[in-house]
């Protein structure tokens, strides 16, 4: 057979020949045919036809396979008539019409024509019967040439059995052009065309229930379907292996009611459902199809799962392309399609249309056709367009019913039933086989239309899709209704699915789906809309992901569902319909199962998920997440319907809407309107799940449990779901002091908020006496839903966001939001980095989503310094909605707020030169310039220096966002004049020259006359305080902090005016008497990698000095004296100075970085050369230098030290080493009363300094 085989390959490429591809529908019938010419006739006639692609093909002789003389003649058959096991060649240009039984081939080869006929016996009584017409082959293949049984418009009446035989031994067969194609195929290069018997109806619903152990039933419609062939009755229950086959025994007049040869081992449902107090109904009914056809496409069965197949593709050869067509209608395929054999490039299923690129209209088709009881996905179209796939019914298939991967197919009125998982087919248990199979997959097809198909028994997905256009695209396709799907565990699927922009999914029945009615997770935005959604788990759970929360970007991504109806329990509902846990499909599932309401039963709809990136499904939980939450996202329900959600079957309850246990970040808000419930419990509307206390983790939340239970927000916009307008808020103050594996509590306030100007403790009770969310006295609590419905007040999510660099490295949570009384505090999204062990590290975005009422204010206090660049935004919220935050920022500097890239001036900003610069009044009464709610301007702002706390108003949707400028304030203290003798201008530009930058840099924030108000130094003068920092862009379009000015200018600038104020030439720079000046410590900007010291830095509202006090040092004082031990040792007191100015005060060297230098003298005031080492010069700490580590080399008496800062000198007394020749006691004892009673000084001198500068500065 071998040798048999690789003959005919051989034979296959040397005859090759160019062909041109199919004839038209109407070739075959006797009539057209004309006489048959035999080979010894010497006139030859040419008959031609026309192709459906336009081109003609000529066949110069027609022989009926009867004929032995062409047989004889034909060098390609070795001159011999075929029979059991030959390699048969039709040639090109010969069509043969098989008259008589053909033997059992192993090879047909077909380049020219071969026409199936229907066959007849004559008995001996004279009577003709019609026997089957049957071809077998191991390989049947055409190339160029045609393979017909019947055509469109004159079917073939009799019985044909087409038989593949062969085995996963066979030996595999090559295309010329190098491919292997396999064993036990139709090989279409050419043309097939196969038209059986048509039928009336294919598929209908039964009419009534048929319970187990009948053997009648009755249908929705008449068919015309005969006794003695089989039928298909699909299951109605969660388990897809319920549906049956049976066959006709018997057909009542009608043609509606059908006896069967046995009994129905389960039951099928048949009812129709109208809702109360609707319109509406819905049909729950097991399909009844005919699966018997009178031309069959047999794979002989070796036990293998290795079938028959047929694929129509296309090869190019010596620059010849053979590209096959196909018209399969009213076909029966039987022990089909070869196991694994799955993969796009080598799809071995039932029938195959592969690489056929555009294919002319009505070309091609599969239609009518029962498909059932094989081995492989049945139906598969992979770069091809063009193909109609219709009114077939499918039974059994290991994989998909139906399988799109290409363009402008139509997919209508099929039937699928019981598409097997591969991952436990035949008793395998493959944990990691990740592949979802559905039972019509279309999701990797363009433009494909899908009408009244039904799958009824899937053991994992029902239809994989992208949608449709949404409605307010421009949608030229035809559109899709009355698909359904039942019997399985997800119903309609969209994981990482969809089309750009927005995906619409609607016009589907979905019933008894264990885990999912729909189940959609895209990257953009999904309509849902049109569906009856009846039985199921839960009905739909929406997943969105993108754009990522760490890269700033928000969308109007939203999830809408409308005009839909959800049934919980229909009436007829079995509550022993179950689905058994160890069976290795659902074991192997298990982690994928829908969340169920706590006590059992099933759910409506999810809220929502928005997530950052996809979330690794079907490799992790389809519900669960893996990335952060989106910023932003909606889901609006609208004109839809909800029945029987209600306690059911004793002990279940069920849910109208459910959070999603999963996920533990966010689950964004959900907005409904015009809802009708009817038979539906007022406690079984909402449930809303408790925090996860086992993500309170390193690995997850930290130390608190997460967020997403505890903001999860329903919005009643019209008051058909809830009674009246109002919404529905979660418990967050839920185990508030209580369980500490919660982390909740007055503890973990962060403890500025409870901090008094002057660092006293404030009480909780005083400034928050309530926890959670915001309420008023409308608010209930609903023990069944574990949250609030409130009914007083419009809640919306308030949304803060860190824009620094630093935003999944440093930790700001737990922060606090503080609202009339109310105290919240917010964790922020988890942990999702996925690597493990001690070196690595965590991440968490600094995203916060808070629950707050509008026309409320709310104070928001971070857990350490607040962010330096932040974003505030209400979500999906009317422009006529507010609130204003307070943020507490412990180091101020200029906050400049931006609304849609404009800036906003604070509300205490006095315009100069013409409007083009400003300085900022000070209050004179509590509350002036407080941004107010009543404010037209969203982002109205004002910093409240005192209290550090900074206020805006945000109003609607639109983000304000506030960046920290960087900057020093210095104050001079100047002469005494009057505010108006004051030239600001000239003094500016002046400082502008000596720090070298624009005067447009300098502003004059306050000045004060020193007489306005009491002093308890000084006598008289005028206190500038000047601002140093970039001035506010009118506009900004990006989200990180800009400008000419860094850290590292601020830090020199200070340094300089320091340095020239310490050695006295400042006052001549500036052409003014500057007697001292305070200079603001410049902050780091979020980028600067010091920023995190900072940032580290314990949070405080206590006042501070607002800089470092400067005045040119006019003294070093000696505050500790050295003490020396032995030469060569360290001094075992080492000196420290303190620097002052010609009043006492303490001045702030270190702001200059200028340094201290010490040197030895001896007793006759001559230096001590290498008598002095360790750190000899140092810097300042403010206004101290504290040596560490001098060491004397030298034994001796009445050494001393000098020190030198700039032109100022200090020395010490005198000192002895202690292994000179005679040392004093009384000496040492007075250098340590001495010691003491400096300490005590230094002490008095610092308070002086601290009360003087403050007073100088208020």
């Amino acid at each position: 057979m071998n040798q048999l085989l690789l003959i005919s390959i051989a034979f296959l490429v040397i005859y090759e020949k160019p062909m041109v591809f199919g004839l038209s529908s109407n070739v075959g019938s006797n009539s057209e045919i004309g006489t048959e010419i035999t080979l010894d006739e010497t006139e030859k006639k040419t008959v031609h036809r026309r192709s459906v692609d336009g081109t003609s093909t000529s066949f110069n002789t027609y022989v009926s396979w009867s004929n032995e003389t062409f047989w004889n003649s034909s060098a390609e058959n070795n001159n011999t008539v075929p029979k059991a096991g030959s390699n048969v060649v039709i040639p090109s240009g010969i069509y043969v019409t098989a008259d008589i039984a053909l033997p059992s081939l192993n090879t047909l080869t077909i380049y020219g024509a071969l026409e199936l006929k229907p066959l007849t016996n004559t008995e001996k009584n004279g009577a003709v019967t019609s026997i089957p017409t049957i071809l077998s082959a191991t390989y049947i293949y055409i190339q160029g040439g045609l393979l017909m049984a019947g055509n469109e418009s004159d079917p073939f009446l009799a019985e044909l059995k087409i038989i593949l035989r062969g085995n996963q031994s066979s030996p595999n067969m090559s295309l010329p052009s190098g491919n292997n194609i396999g064993s036990k195929f139709i090989g279409v290069f050419g043309q097939l065309q196969l038209h059986g018997l048509p039928r009336s109806v294919y598929k209908t619903k039964l009419a009534q229930t048929a319970v187990a152990g009948s053997t009648n039933i009755s249908l929705s419609d008449p068919v015309d379907w005969k006794v003695g062939e089989y039928i298909l009755i699909t299951t109605t229950s969660y388990n897809a292996s319920q549906s049956e086959i049976r066959q006709i025994s018997g057909i009542s007049d009608d043609h509606k009611n059908l006896t069967l040869n046995a009994s129905l081992t389960f039951t099928h449902i048949g009812e129709t459902y109208r809702i109360d107090n609707t319109t509406t109904n819905y049909t729950l009914a097991a399909d009844v199809a005919v699966l018997s056809r009178n031309i069959q496409i047999i794979g002989e069965n070796y036990n293998e799962s290795f079938g028959a197949r047929v694929l129509v593709g296309a090869f190019t050869n010596n620059n010849i392309t053979y590209k096959g067509s196909a018209k399969i209608e009213n076909v029966e395929f039987y022990h089909s399609g070869q196991k694994s054999f799955t993969d796009p490039s080598d799809p071995r299923y039932y029938v195959t249309f592969l690489n056929l690129g555009v294919v002319p209209e009505n070309s091609s088709y599969v239609r009518g056709c029962s498909l059932h009881d094989g081995f492989s996905p049945a139906i598969g179209v992979f770069n091809t367009s063009g193909l109609n796939i219709d009114d077939n019914v499918i039974y059994f298939t290991v994989g998909e019913g139906i399988r799109i991967w290409g363009q402008r197919i139509k997919v209508r009125r099929n039937l699928v039933s019981l598409s097997v998982w591969p991952g436990s087919y035949q008793g395998k248990e493959q944990p990691n086989n990740t592949i979802w199979n559905a039972a019509i997959e279309i999701n990797n097809g363009i433009d494909i239309v899908l009408q009244n198909n039904i799958v009824a028994g899937f053991e994992r997905v029902g239809y994989r899709i992208n949608g449709e256009p949404c409605p307010d695209a421009n949608n030229t396709n035809i559109e899709w209704l009355n698909n359904e799907a039942h019997g399985g565990l997800y119903g309609v699927y969209m994981n990482n699915d969809g089309l750009s922009g927005c995906s619409q999914v609607r016009r589907f029945l979905v019933w008894k789906c264990w885990d999912y009615g729909i189940y959609t997770q895209t990257a953009d935005s999904v309509v849902i809309s049109n569906v009856v959604l009846v039985d199921n788990g839960m009905g739909i759970l929406p997943i969105v992901f993108g754009p990522p929360a760490s890269s700033h970007q928000t969308s109007k991504k939203t999830i809408t569902i409308q005009n839909s109806v959800l049934v919980g329990s229909s009436p007829s509902f079995n509550c022993n319909d179950t689905l058994n846990v160890t069976e290795s499909n659902m074991k192997l599932s298990a982690q994928h199962r829908s969340p169920r309401p706590p006590a059992g039963g099933r759910s409506g709809i999810s809220w929502p998920t928005f997530a950052s990136t996809h979330n690794g499904a079907p490799g992790n939980p389809h519900a669960g997440i893996t990335s952060y939450n989106a910023i932003s996202g909606l889901m609006t329900v609208t004109d839809t319907i909800f029945a029987e959600y209600r306690n059911v079957c004793s002990v279940e309850s069920n849910v109208i809407f459910m959070t999603n246990p999963l996920n533990e970040d966010l689950q964004h808000p959900v907005m409904v309107f015009q809802i009708q419930t009817v038979n539906c419990a007022e406690d079984q509307k909402v449930f809303i799940h408790r925090p996860d206390p086992s993500k309170a983790t390193p690995s997850g939340c930290v130390d608190m449990v997460c967020d997403a239970k505890r903001k999860a927000l329903l919005k009643d916009l019209d008051g058909t779901f809830l009674g009246s307008i109002g919404s529905v808020i979660p418990q967050s103050e839920y185990q508030w002091n209580g369980l500490a594996s919660y982390g909740l509590g007055d503890s973990r306030i962060p403890k500025v908020m409870l901090t008094n100007l002057n660092g006293s403790s404030i009480n909780v009770s005083q400034v928050a006496p309530y926890q959670g969310i915001i309420r008023d006295p409308s608010c209930a609590y609903v023990p069944t839903w574990e949250s609030y419905k409130c009914t007083g007040l419009n809640y919306e999510i308030l949304v803060i966001e860190s824009l620094d660099p630093d935003t999944e490295t440093r930790r700001l949570s737990p922060v606090a939001v503080l609202g009339d009384g109310y105290i919240d505090i917010i964790s922020g999204p988890q942990n999702h980095t996925s690597c493990n062990g001690s070196n690595c590290e965590k991440k968490r975005v600094s995203l916060f989503h808070s629950i707050v009422a509008t026309n409320k204010s709310f104070d928001i206090y971070f857990s350490t310094a607040s962010p330096q660049n932040l974003r505030l935004m209400l979500l999906n919220c009317a422009s006529t909605k507010s609130v204003r935050v307070g943020i507490f920022f412990p180091n101020p500097q200029r906050l400049d707020v931006y609304v849609n890239g404009i800036y906003v001036y604070p509300t205490n900003a006095n315009m100069t030169n013409n409007g083009t610069s400003f300085t900022l009044n000070t209050p004179t009464y509590e509350g002036q310039y407080l941004p107010q709610l009543t404010s037209n301007v969203s982002g109205d702002n004002f910093l409240d220096e005192t209290y550090k706390m900074f206020y805006t108003v945000v109003k609607g949707s639109t983000p304000i966002q506030i960046y920290t400028s960087p900057l020093i304030a210095v104050t001079f203290k100047l002469p005494a004049m009057a505010v108006n003798q004051f030239k600001s201008d000239d003094f500016l530009n002046k400082l502008a020259t000596f720090l070298k930058i624009s005067s447009s840099k300098l502003r004059v924030k306050k000045i004060v006359e020193d007489g306005s108000r009491r002093r308890k130094r000084a006598t008289g003068g005028l206190t500038v305080q000047v601002e140093i920092a970039d001035p506010p862009s009118t506009q900004r379009t990006d989200t990180s902090t800009t400008g000419g000015l860094t850290f590292s200018n601020f830090t020199t600038m200070s340094q300089t005016l320091a340095a020239a104020l310490i050695n006295g030439s400042l006052s001549s720079q500036l052409n003014v008497t500057v007697s001292s000046i305070s200079v603001s410590t410049p902050i780091p900007s979020s980028s600067d990698p010091s920023w995190s010291q900072v940032a580290s830095q314990n949070v405080s509202r206590t006042p501070s000095s607002s800089g470092s006090f400067l005045n040119t040092v006019s003294t070093l004082v000696v505050i500790v004296q050295p003490v020396a031990g032995k030469s060569g040792q360290p001094f075992t007191q080492q000196p420290s100075l303190m620097a002052q100015d010609s009043n006492g005060n303490c001045v702030d060297v270190s702001v200059s970085a200028m340094s201290l230098t010490a040197n030895l003298k001896y007793s006759n005031n001559t230096y001590a050369t290498a008598g002095l080492s360790g750190n000899t010069t140092i810097s300042f700490t403010s206004c101290w230098a504290n040596y560490t580590n001098l060491v004397l080399n030298l034994p001796g008496k009445g050494y001393m030290l000098e020190f030198v800062l700039n032109n100022v000198h200090a020395q010490t007394r005198s000192f002895d080493t202690t292994d000179s020749s005679t040392t004093t006691t009384s000496g040492s004892e007075s250098l340590t009363i001495q010691s003491s009673f400096h300490l005590f000084i230094a002490l008095v001198l610092c308070l002086l300094t601290i009360n003087g500068f403050l007073d100088i500065v208020s």
